[in-house]
Protein backbone atom coordinates (compact mmCIF):
# COMPACT_ATOMS: atom_id res chain seq x y z
CA UNK A 1 0.00 0.00 0.00
CA UNK A 2 2.82 2.41 0.87
CA UNK A 3 4.65 1.60 -2.37
CA UNK A 4 1.47 2.16 -4.40
CA UNK A 5 0.80 5.47 -2.64
CA UNK A 6 4.36 6.61 -3.25
CA UNK A 7 4.18 5.65 -6.92
CA UNK A 8 0.96 7.62 -7.46
CA UNK A 9 2.47 10.72 -5.86
CA UNK A 10 5.54 10.49 -8.09
CA UNK A 11 3.38 10.09 -11.20
CA UNK A 12 1.35 13.19 -10.27
CA UNK A 13 4.50 15.21 -9.67
CA UNK A 14 5.96 14.06 -13.00
CA UNK A 15 2.80 15.07 -14.86
CA UNK A 16 2.74 18.49 -13.17
CA UNK A 17 6.39 19.07 -14.03
CA UNK A 18 5.80 17.98 -17.64
CA UNK A 19 2.90 20.42 -17.89
CA UNK A 20 5.16 23.16 -16.56
CA UNK A 21 7.63 22.48 -19.38
CA UNK A 22 4.82 22.19 -21.90
CA UNK A 23 3.20 25.53 -21.19
CA UNK A 24 6.18 27.57 -20.02
CA UNK A 25 7.74 27.71 -23.45
CA UNK A 26 9.99 24.69 -23.92
CA UNK A 27 7.34 22.77 -25.90
CA UNK A 28 4.56 25.27 -26.55
CA UNK A 29 4.53 29.06 -26.55
CA UNK A 30 2.01 30.08 -23.89
CA UNK A 31 1.07 33.29 -25.68
CA UNK A 32 -0.12 31.21 -28.64
CA UNK A 33 -2.71 29.45 -26.50
CA UNK A 34 -5.92 31.44 -26.71
CA UNK A 35 -9.31 30.52 -25.26
CA UNK A 36 -11.82 30.17 -28.07
CA UNK A 37 -15.04 30.17 -26.10
CA UNK A 38 -18.22 30.57 -28.18
CA UNK A 39 -21.00 32.91 -27.00
CA UNK A 40 -22.80 31.82 -23.85
CA UNK A 41 -26.60 31.82 -23.94
CA UNK A 42 -28.25 31.97 -20.49
CA UNK A 43 -31.89 31.65 -19.60
CA UNK A 44 -33.96 30.76 -16.53
CA UNK A 45 -36.99 28.51 -16.78
CA UNK A 46 -40.23 29.41 -15.01
CA UNK A 47 -39.48 26.81 -12.29
CA UNK A 48 -36.13 28.43 -11.47
CA UNK A 49 -33.79 26.09 -13.38
CA UNK A 50 -30.90 28.06 -14.83
CA UNK A 51 -29.88 26.93 -18.31
CA UNK A 52 -26.60 27.69 -20.06
CA UNK A 53 -26.16 26.77 -23.73
CA UNK A 54 -22.90 27.02 -25.65
CA UNK A 55 -22.75 26.14 -29.33
CA UNK A 56 -19.44 24.33 -29.88
CA UNK A 57 -19.38 22.91 -33.39
CA UNK A 58 -15.81 21.62 -33.54
CA UNK A 59 -16.87 18.07 -32.60
CA UNK A 60 -20.16 16.24 -33.36
CA UNK A 61 -20.88 15.68 -29.67
CA UNK A 62 -22.95 17.27 -26.93
CA UNK A 63 -22.18 17.37 -23.21
CA UNK A 64 -24.79 17.86 -20.51
CA UNK A 65 -23.69 18.81 -17.02
CA UNK A 66 -26.17 19.61 -14.27
CA UNK A 67 -25.11 20.79 -10.84
CA UNK A 68 -27.10 21.17 -7.65
CA UNK A 69 -25.70 23.75 -5.26
CA UNK A 70 -25.80 21.26 -2.38
CA UNK A 71 -23.03 18.79 -1.66
CA UNK A 72 -21.75 17.05 1.43
CA UNK A 73 -21.88 20.38 3.28
CA UNK A 74 -25.61 19.65 3.49
CA UNK A 75 -25.16 16.20 5.06
CA UNK A 76 -26.97 16.13 8.44
CA UNK A 77 -24.96 15.50 11.60
CA UNK A 78 -24.22 11.81 11.85
CA UNK A 79 -25.15 11.19 8.20
CA UNK A 80 -21.87 12.02 6.44
CA UNK A 81 -21.89 10.54 2.95
CA UNK A 82 -25.61 11.11 2.35
CA UNK A 83 -25.11 13.51 -0.58
CA UNK A 84 -22.59 11.16 -2.16
CA UNK A 85 -24.77 8.08 -1.65
CA UNK A 86 -27.81 9.85 -3.10
CA UNK A 87 -25.88 10.88 -6.21
CA UNK A 88 -24.45 7.40 -6.61
CA UNK A 89 -27.96 5.94 -6.75
CA UNK A 90 -29.25 8.16 -9.55
CA UNK A 91 -28.17 5.69 -12.24
CA UNK A 92 -29.48 2.69 -10.31
CA UNK A 93 -33.06 2.86 -11.46
CA UNK A 94 -35.91 5.27 -12.21
CA UNK A 95 -39.69 4.93 -12.41
CA UNK A 96 -39.41 3.67 -15.99
CA UNK A 97 -35.87 2.26 -16.24
CA UNK A 98 -33.84 -0.26 -14.28
CA UNK A 99 -30.12 0.23 -13.67
CA UNK A 100 -29.45 -2.30 -16.44
CA UNK A 101 -31.70 -0.48 -18.88
CA UNK A 102 -29.97 2.85 -18.17
CA UNK A 103 -26.56 1.27 -18.79
CA UNK A 104 -27.69 -0.50 -21.96
CA UNK A 105 -29.41 2.56 -23.40
CA UNK A 106 -26.39 4.84 -23.00
CA UNK A 107 -24.02 2.14 -24.23
CA UNK A 108 -26.16 1.60 -27.34
CA UNK A 109 -25.56 5.20 -28.47
CA UNK A 110 -21.88 5.16 -27.44
CA UNK A 111 -22.35 7.74 -24.72
CA UNK A 112 -21.69 8.06 -21.02
CA UNK A 113 -23.69 9.08 -17.97
CA UNK A 114 -22.43 9.75 -14.47
CA UNK A 115 -23.15 11.41 -11.16
CA UNK A 116 -21.34 12.29 -7.96
CA UNK A 117 -21.04 14.76 -5.13
CA UNK A 118 -18.35 16.96 -3.63
CA UNK A 119 -18.24 19.38 -0.72
CA UNK A 120 -20.13 22.21 -2.39
CA UNK A 121 -22.20 20.61 -5.12
CA UNK A 122 -23.74 17.50 -6.61
CA UNK A 123 -23.40 16.86 -10.34
CA UNK A 124 -24.88 14.66 -13.05
CA UNK A 125 -23.35 14.38 -16.51
CA UNK A 126 -24.16 12.87 -19.86
CA UNK A 127 -22.27 12.92 -23.15
CA UNK A 128 -23.52 11.62 -26.49
CA UNK A 129 -23.05 12.20 -30.17
CA UNK A 130 -25.03 15.25 -31.24
CA UNK A 131 -27.40 13.08 -33.30
CA UNK A 132 -28.40 11.33 -30.06
CA UNK A 133 -29.20 14.58 -28.24
CA UNK A 134 -32.74 13.49 -27.38
CA UNK A 135 -31.53 10.24 -25.84
CA UNK A 136 -28.99 12.04 -23.67
CA UNK A 137 -31.45 14.67 -22.48
CA UNK A 138 -34.11 12.07 -21.74
CA UNK A 139 -31.70 9.95 -19.67
CA UNK A 140 -30.34 12.91 -17.75
CA UNK A 141 -33.76 14.31 -16.91
CA UNK A 142 -35.00 10.86 -15.91
CA UNK A 143 -32.25 10.11 -13.40
CA UNK A 144 -32.59 13.57 -11.85
CA UNK A 145 -36.39 13.73 -11.65
CA UNK A 146 -37.41 10.10 -11.22
CA UNK A 147 -34.94 7.97 -9.20
CA UNK A 148 -36.66 5.29 -7.14
CA UNK A 149 -33.88 4.39 -4.67
CA UNK A 150 -34.62 0.68 -4.43
CA UNK A 151 -33.59 -0.97 -1.18
CA UNK A 152 -31.49 -3.63 -2.94
CA UNK A 153 -29.57 -0.94 -4.85
CA UNK A 154 -29.06 1.05 -1.63
CA UNK A 155 -27.71 -2.05 0.12
CA UNK A 156 -25.39 -2.82 -2.80
CA UNK A 157 -23.98 0.71 -2.97
CA UNK A 158 -23.69 0.86 0.83
CA UNK A 159 -21.56 -2.31 0.80
CA UNK A 160 -19.37 -0.93 -1.99
CA UNK A 161 -18.95 2.36 -0.13
CA UNK A 162 -18.07 0.62 3.14
CA UNK A 163 -15.51 -1.56 1.34
CA UNK A 164 -13.89 1.56 -0.09
CA UNK A 165 -13.82 3.27 3.30
CA UNK A 166 -12.23 0.21 4.91
CA UNK A 167 -9.61 0.11 2.18
CA UNK A 168 -8.76 3.78 2.74
CA UNK A 169 -8.39 3.15 6.47
CA UNK A 170 -5.49 0.81 5.67
CA UNK A 171 -3.70 3.58 3.78
CA UNK A 172 -1.58 5.81 6.08
CA UNK A 173 -1.69 8.68 3.61
CA UNK A 174 -5.48 8.59 3.43
CA UNK A 175 -5.73 8.37 7.21
CA UNK A 176 -3.42 11.37 7.56
CA UNK A 177 -5.62 13.35 5.18
CA UNK A 178 -8.86 12.47 6.95
CA UNK A 179 -7.38 13.19 10.39
CA UNK A 180 -6.00 16.52 9.18
CA UNK A 181 -9.39 17.65 7.86
CA UNK A 182 -11.07 16.69 11.12
CA UNK A 183 -8.29 18.32 13.15
CA UNK A 184 -8.57 21.63 11.28
CA UNK A 185 -12.35 21.81 10.83
CA UNK A 186 -13.75 19.92 13.81
CA UNK A 187 -17.55 19.63 13.48
CA UNK A 188 -17.61 21.90 10.43
CA UNK A 189 -18.93 19.98 7.36
CA UNK A 190 -15.52 20.26 5.69
CA UNK A 191 -14.16 18.13 8.52
CA UNK A 192 -16.29 15.15 7.48
CA UNK A 193 -15.28 12.90 4.56
CA UNK A 194 -17.63 13.33 1.59
CA UNK A 195 -17.83 9.56 1.20
CA UNK A 196 -18.85 9.21 4.85
CA UNK A 197 -17.57 6.96 7.61
CA UNK A 198 -18.37 3.36 8.44
CA UNK A 199 -20.72 4.49 11.18
CA UNK A 200 -22.50 7.20 9.18
CA UNK A 201 -22.98 5.08 6.05
CA UNK A 202 -24.42 2.29 8.17
CA UNK A 203 -26.85 4.78 9.76
CA UNK A 204 -28.19 6.20 6.48
CA UNK A 205 -31.66 4.89 5.69
CA UNK A 206 -33.75 5.04 2.51
CA UNK A 207 -35.89 7.77 4.09
CA UNK A 208 -32.75 9.91 4.49
CA UNK A 209 -31.91 9.49 0.80
CA UNK A 210 -35.46 10.24 -0.34
CA UNK A 211 -35.52 13.28 1.95
CA UNK A 212 -32.21 14.62 0.63
CA UNK A 213 -33.42 14.23 -2.94
CA UNK A 214 -36.73 15.92 -2.17
CA UNK A 215 -35.11 18.81 -0.31
CA UNK A 216 -32.17 19.62 -2.57
CA UNK A 217 -32.86 18.14 -6.01
CA UNK A 218 -35.05 21.02 -7.05
CA UNK A 219 -34.84 23.32 -10.11
CA UNK A 220 -34.26 26.54 -8.17
CA UNK A 221 -31.13 24.90 -6.73
CA UNK A 222 -29.83 23.68 -10.09
CA UNK A 223 -27.91 24.86 -13.14
CA UNK A 224 -27.79 22.90 -16.40
CA UNK A 225 -25.09 23.47 -19.00
CA UNK A 226 -25.44 22.08 -22.52
CA UNK A 227 -22.33 22.40 -24.67
CA UNK A 228 -21.73 20.97 -28.12
CA UNK A 229 -22.84 20.72 -31.71
CA UNK A 230 -26.32 22.14 -31.07
CA UNK A 231 -28.58 25.09 -31.82
CA UNK A 232 -29.47 27.22 -28.79
CA UNK A 233 -33.14 27.70 -29.65
CA UNK A 234 -33.71 23.97 -30.12
CA UNK A 235 -31.91 23.17 -26.86
CA UNK A 236 -34.00 25.65 -24.86
CA UNK A 237 -37.21 24.27 -26.34
CA UNK A 238 -36.31 20.64 -25.60
CA UNK A 239 -34.98 21.35 -22.11
CA UNK A 240 -38.21 23.14 -21.23
CA UNK A 241 -40.21 20.14 -22.44
CA UNK A 242 -38.27 17.80 -20.15
CA UNK A 243 -37.64 19.94 -17.09
CA UNK A 244 -40.59 22.31 -16.68
CA UNK A 245 -42.48 19.52 -14.90
CA UNK A 246 -39.78 19.64 -12.21
CA UNK A 247 -41.28 21.33 -9.17
CA UNK A 248 -39.34 23.68 -6.92
CA UNK A 249 -39.39 24.15 -3.18
CA UNK A 250 -37.85 26.68 -0.85
CA UNK A 251 -34.23 25.77 -0.15
CA UNK A 252 -32.87 26.04 3.37
CA UNK A 253 -29.12 25.52 3.45
CA UNK A 254 -27.60 24.57 6.81
CA UNK A 255 -25.81 27.34 8.69
CA UNK A 256 -22.09 26.75 9.18
CA UNK A 257 -19.86 28.24 11.87
CA UNK A 258 -16.24 28.86 10.89
CA UNK A 259 -13.73 26.92 13.04
CA UNK A 260 -11.92 29.01 15.67
CA UNK A 261 -8.40 30.31 14.93
CA UNK A 262 -5.46 28.03 15.67
CA UNK A 263 -3.20 29.08 18.51
CA UNK A 264 0.38 27.85 18.45
CA UNK A 265 1.48 24.51 17.06
CA UNK A 266 -1.02 21.72 17.73
CA UNK A 267 0.11 18.20 16.89
CA UNK A 268 -1.95 15.06 16.42
CA UNK A 269 0.34 12.02 16.45
CA UNK A 270 -1.35 8.94 15.03
CA UNK A 271 0.45 5.83 16.20
CA UNK A 272 0.94 2.92 13.77
CA UNK A 273 3.70 0.78 15.30
CA UNK A 274 4.61 -1.09 12.09
CA UNK A 275 5.39 2.05 10.06
CA UNK A 276 8.95 2.87 8.98
CA UNK A 277 7.70 5.90 7.02
CA UNK A 278 5.97 8.99 8.40
CA UNK A 279 3.02 10.69 6.70
CA UNK A 280 2.82 14.41 7.42
CA UNK A 281 0.12 17.04 7.01
CA UNK A 282 0.76 20.65 8.07
CA UNK A 283 -1.58 23.61 7.72
CA UNK A 284 -4.42 25.82 8.88
CA UNK A 285 -7.52 27.58 7.53
CA UNK A 286 -7.10 29.05 4.08
CA UNK A 287 -9.36 31.14 1.86
CA UNK A 288 -12.71 31.02 0.07
CA UNK A 289 -12.82 30.51 -3.68
CA UNK A 290 -14.32 34.00 -4.08
CA UNK A 291 -11.50 35.68 -2.14
CA UNK A 292 -10.34 38.79 -4.06
CA UNK A 293 -6.73 37.71 -3.41
CA UNK A 294 -7.30 34.39 -5.21
CA UNK A 295 -4.85 35.06 -8.06
CA UNK A 296 -1.84 36.25 -6.03
CA UNK A 297 -2.48 33.40 -3.57
CA UNK A 298 -2.54 30.94 -6.46
CA UNK A 299 0.77 32.27 -7.78
CA UNK A 300 2.36 32.31 -4.32
CA UNK A 301 1.25 28.74 -3.57
CA UNK A 302 2.63 27.44 -6.87
CA UNK A 303 6.04 28.88 -6.10
CA UNK A 304 6.05 27.62 -2.54
CA UNK A 305 4.93 24.05 -3.12
CA UNK A 306 2.14 23.66 -5.66
CA UNK A 307 4.35 23.55 -8.72
CA UNK A 308 5.91 20.11 -8.50
CA UNK A 309 9.62 20.12 -9.25
CA UNK A 310 9.41 23.86 -9.98
CA UNK A 311 8.48 24.65 -6.36
CA UNK A 312 10.64 25.67 -3.41
CA UNK A 313 9.49 22.86 -1.13
CA UNK A 314 10.40 20.22 -3.71
CA UNK A 315 13.75 21.86 -4.33
CA UNK A 316 14.63 22.21 -0.64
CA UNK A 317 13.04 19.18 1.03
CA UNK A 318 13.51 16.65 -1.77
CA UNK A 319 16.33 17.76 -4.05
CA UNK A 320 18.70 19.42 -1.59
CA UNK A 321 18.00 17.58 1.66
CA UNK A 322 16.78 14.24 0.34
CA UNK A 323 14.07 13.99 3.00
CA UNK A 324 11.22 12.90 0.71
CA UNK A 325 10.33 11.78 -2.78
CA UNK A 326 7.47 14.23 -3.00
CA UNK A 327 5.94 17.24 -1.25
CA UNK A 328 3.03 19.48 -2.19
CA UNK A 329 1.01 22.35 -0.78
CA UNK A 330 -2.37 23.77 -1.72
CA UNK A 331 -5.24 26.08 -0.82
CA UNK A 332 -8.70 24.53 -1.14
CA UNK A 333 -10.97 26.00 -3.84
CA UNK A 334 -14.24 25.84 -1.90
CA UNK A 335 -17.33 27.97 -1.37
CA UNK A 336 -16.57 28.37 2.31
CA UNK A 337 -13.13 28.98 3.78
CA UNK A 338 -11.12 25.83 3.12
CA UNK A 339 -7.74 24.57 4.27
CA UNK A 340 -4.16 25.43 3.48
CA UNK A 341 -2.19 22.18 3.57
CA UNK A 342 1.32 20.86 3.06
CA UNK A 343 1.54 17.11 2.55
CA UNK A 344 4.59 14.87 2.41
CA UNK A 345 6.12 11.64 3.70
CA UNK A 346 9.58 10.77 4.98
CA UNK A 347 11.51 8.18 6.96
CA UNK A 348 10.70 8.06 10.67
CA UNK A 349 14.14 9.31 11.70
CA UNK A 350 13.83 12.42 9.48
CA UNK A 351 10.32 13.41 10.56
CA UNK A 352 11.27 16.49 12.57
CA UNK A 353 13.80 17.56 9.94
CA UNK A 354 11.09 17.49 7.24
CA UNK A 355 8.62 19.44 9.39
CA UNK A 356 11.23 22.05 10.29
CA UNK A 357 12.16 22.42 6.62
CA UNK A 358 8.49 23.05 5.74
CA UNK A 359 8.13 25.72 8.42
CA UNK A 360 11.41 27.33 7.35
CA UNK A 361 10.22 27.66 3.75
CA UNK A 362 6.90 29.16 4.83
CA UNK A 363 8.75 31.71 6.94
CA UNK A 364 11.18 32.44 4.12
CA UNK A 365 8.54 33.29 1.50
CA UNK A 366 6.79 35.53 4.07
CA UNK A 367 10.05 37.33 4.79
CA UNK A 368 11.66 37.55 1.35
CA UNK A 369 8.91 37.13 -1.20
CA UNK A 370 9.74 35.63 -4.59
CA UNK A 371 12.17 36.27 -7.40
CA UNK A 372 11.42 37.76 -10.82
CA UNK A 373 12.13 34.42 -12.47
CA UNK A 374 9.86 32.48 -10.12
CA UNK A 375 7.07 34.96 -10.76
CA UNK A 376 7.41 34.94 -14.55
CA UNK A 377 7.73 31.14 -14.76
CA UNK A 378 4.56 30.73 -12.70
CA UNK A 379 2.63 33.23 -14.80
CA UNK A 380 3.79 31.42 -17.92
CA UNK A 381 2.56 28.11 -16.54
CA UNK A 382 -0.92 29.30 -15.60
CA UNK A 383 -1.53 31.44 -18.67
CA UNK A 384 -0.50 28.49 -20.83
CA UNK A 385 -2.33 25.81 -18.87
CA UNK A 386 -5.68 27.55 -18.48
CA UNK A 387 -6.72 27.30 -22.17
CA UNK A 388 -6.08 23.55 -22.07
CA UNK A 389 -9.10 23.24 -19.77
CA UNK A 390 -11.47 24.32 -22.58
CA UNK A 391 -10.69 21.75 -25.25
CA UNK A 392 -13.78 19.52 -24.98
CA UNK A 393 -17.49 20.24 -24.46
CA UNK A 394 -17.46 18.54 -21.05
CA UNK A 395 -14.44 20.63 -19.95
CA UNK A 396 -16.16 23.82 -21.09
CA UNK A 397 -19.34 22.88 -19.22
CA UNK A 398 -17.34 22.19 -16.06
CA UNK A 399 -15.50 25.51 -16.18
CA UNK A 400 -18.61 27.56 -16.93
CA UNK A 401 -20.56 25.92 -14.12
CA UNK A 402 -17.72 26.53 -11.65
CA UNK A 403 -17.99 30.23 -12.46
CA UNK A 404 -21.70 30.07 -11.66
CA UNK A 405 -21.36 27.94 -8.53
CA UNK A 406 -18.69 30.11 -6.95
CA UNK A 407 -20.15 33.38 -8.26
CA UNK A 408 -16.90 34.44 -9.90
CA UNK A 409 -18.38 37.00 -12.29
CA UNK A 410 -19.28 37.17 -15.98
CA UNK A 411 -15.75 38.16 -17.06
CA UNK A 412 -13.88 35.55 -15.01
CA UNK A 413 -12.86 33.28 -17.89
CA UNK A 414 -12.09 36.14 -20.28
CA UNK A 415 -9.99 38.01 -17.71
CA UNK A 416 -8.28 34.98 -16.11
CA UNK A 417 -5.01 35.30 -18.00
CA UNK A 418 -4.83 39.06 -17.46
CA UNK A 419 -5.44 38.55 -13.74
CA UNK A 420 -2.56 36.08 -13.59
CA UNK A 421 -0.29 38.34 -15.64
CA UNK A 422 -1.12 41.27 -13.36
CA UNK A 423 0.15 39.65 -10.17
CA UNK A 424 3.18 41.49 -8.79
CA UNK A 425 5.97 40.49 -6.42
CA UNK A 426 4.57 42.95 -3.89
CA UNK A 427 1.19 41.21 -3.99
CA UNK A 428 2.77 37.78 -3.57
CA UNK A 429 4.65 38.98 -0.51
CA UNK A 430 1.53 40.60 0.91
CA UNK A 431 -0.64 37.48 0.57
CA UNK A 432 2.12 35.25 1.91
CA UNK A 433 2.23 37.39 5.03
CA UNK A 434 -1.56 37.52 5.26
CA UNK A 435 -2.58 33.92 4.55
CA UNK A 436 0.40 31.86 5.73
CA UNK A 437 0.87 31.55 9.49
CA UNK A 438 3.89 29.39 10.42
CA UNK A 439 3.47 30.18 14.12
CA UNK A 440 -0.07 28.81 14.28
CA UNK A 441 -0.35 25.43 12.63
CA UNK A 442 -2.06 22.09 12.99
CA UNK A 443 0.14 19.09 12.27
CA UNK A 444 -0.95 15.51 11.72
CA UNK A 445 1.81 12.91 11.89
CA UNK A 446 1.05 9.26 11.13
CA UNK A 447 4.03 7.20 12.22
CA UNK A 448 5.47 4.85 14.78
CA UNK A 449 4.98 7.06 17.83
CA UNK A 450 7.90 5.51 19.67
CA UNK A 451 10.27 6.72 16.96
CA UNK A 452 9.07 10.32 16.61
CA UNK A 453 7.27 11.45 19.75
CA UNK A 454 10.25 12.88 21.63
CA UNK A 455 11.46 14.90 18.63
CA UNK A 456 7.99 16.41 18.10
CA UNK A 457 7.37 17.46 21.71
CA UNK A 458 9.32 20.78 21.49
CA UNK A 459 7.13 21.90 18.57
CA UNK A 460 3.96 22.39 20.60
CA UNK A 461 1.04 20.71 22.34
CA UNK A 462 0.50 17.12 21.29
CA UNK A 463 -2.24 14.52 21.37
CA UNK A 464 -1.42 10.87 20.67
CA UNK A 465 -4.06 8.56 19.23
CA UNK A 466 -4.16 5.09 17.70
CA UNK A 467 -4.22 4.48 13.95
CA UNK A 468 -7.16 2.14 14.54
CA UNK A 469 -9.45 4.85 15.98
Amino acid sequence: METKNLRSKLVCLFILSFLFLLVSGSLVTATAQEIKLPPIKKTTLDNGLKLIVIEHHELPVVAFRLILKSGSTCDPQGKAGLANLTAGLLRKGTKTRSATQIAEEIDFVGGSVGAGSGLDATYATCQVLAKHFDVGLDLLSDIILNPVFKEDEIDRLRKQTLAGIKQQKDNPGSVAEEKFRKFVFGDHPYGQPSEGTEESITNILRDDIVGFHKGYYVPNNAILAVVGDVKSKEVIKKVKAKFLQWGGVEITLPSVVEPPPIKGHQILLVDKPDLTQTYIRVGHLGIQRKNPDYFPVKVMNYILGGGGFASRLMDEVRSKRGLTYGIHCSFDDNKLKGAYEVSTFTQNDSTIAAINAIIEQIKKIRAEGVTDKELEDTKSFYTGYFPLQFETPQQIATQVLDVELYELGEDYIKSYRDNIKGVTKEEVLRVAQKYLDPDNLKLVVVSKAEDVKSSLEPLGSMEVTSFLK
